[in-house]
């Protein structure tokens, strides 16, 4: 859904305003602390964020490339098609919505299930990471098989919360990744 929606930017800032005010509304219903301060080690954290998003994009397009050669590289091009007609104003508002996801994501569903339900990190990365799949399935059946792909991107962008601690860092992370 949300893959269907970063390719209008009206409904990805319309998306990305839900986002962050359901986001809001749960944290302070559920009490939740968001670390928002930017330190000034925040800017080595971001870089190593996105090098590590990045890097884990080389390793799964080599190892599927690897796995399925041709028929991969169609599928590729396929779904580079599904974004063929982003216009730079519906990429910026998708790397807005990218970062309100993390609001949701991150910032409520991952903390409240290891602060407040006192989860295994583990566990809580896993399960949000499905949240966020499901909630990046393309309905073309041959390209449903991305939302693997997002499950992959939001276990790496939990880790980097869990590591960080920082919101603003896998805000940023997501967004520039996305962008």
């Amino acid at each position: 859904m949300l893959f269907y929606v970063k390719n209008k930017a009206v409904l990805s800032l319309a998306v990305a305003l839900v986002f962050a005010s359901v986001s809001l509304l749960l944290k302070y219903h559920l009490g939740l602390d968001w670390n928002l301060l930017i330190e000034r080690g925040t800017a080595g954290q971001f870089v190593i964020g996105l090098g590590l998003i990045l890097a884990s994009d080389l390793i799964l397009v080599t190892l599927l490339l690897v796995i399925f050669h041709t028929a991969f590289v169609r599928l590729w091009m396929e779904m580079a098609g599904y974004f063929s007609r982003q216009r730079i104003h519906d990429v910026l508002a998708g790397g807005l919505l990218a970062a309100s996801e993390e609001m949701f994501f991150r910032g409520v569903l991952l903390q409240y299930m290891t602060r407040t339900l006192d989860w295994s990190p583990y566990y809580a990365v896993a399960i949000s990471a499905a949240a966020f799949a499901l909630c990046h399935v393309i309905w073309k059946k041959r390209l449903a098989l991305f939302s693997i792909w997002a499950f992959w991107e939001g276990a790496v962008l939990g880790a980097i919360y869990i590591y960080t601690g920082s919101l603003p860092v896998v805000m940023a992370v997501n967004a520039a990744h996305d962008v």
